[in-house]
């Protein structure tokens, strides 16, 4: 549902980037589809976020309704944690079971995550792939 304080691309322009980068990052067996949100974060500012249905196939990009990155940028970014999306919860549910160490290290494992995912987003984009 789209916000009618949103500000930057219109949801016309999103999707259109949406559908580019589904294809260009192989993603077209996904129903993928994008929503305009207003996140209530006090910690944070956040751009984007991703909800997966696997088992569907199904998911979608959360994108706030005030934009202060990129958002073909923020699209990729959250594409990249669909492409990542088995591993990072197999990974994530190994350590936590197998590791007493690791439990309140939770955010050290998302910052790793966040870092790997914006790296791959910048090899995508700065590519331009078409």
């Amino acid at each position: 549902m789209q916000n009618s304080g949103k500000k930057g691309l219109s949801l016309r322009q999103l999707n259109a980037i949406l559908k580019k980068w589904q294809t260009n990052l192989l993603l077209d067996d996904w129903k993928v589809s994008l929503e305009i949100v207003d996140f209530k974060r006090k910690d944070f500012r956040q751009s984007g976020d991703i909800k997966v249905y696997p088992r569907k196939k199904i998911a979608t990009i959360l994108l706030t309704n005030n934009p202060y990155l990129d958002e073909e940028e923020t699209v990729v970014h959250e594409l990249m944690h669909l492409i990542l999306w088995d591993f990072d919860l197999f990974c994530e549910k190994i350590v936590l079971e197998k590791s007493e160490s690791f439990k309140g290290k939770h955010g050290k494992y998302m910052n790793k995550l966040e870092n790997t995912v914006e790296r791959l987003t910048q090899i995508a984009i700065n590519r331009k792939v078409q």
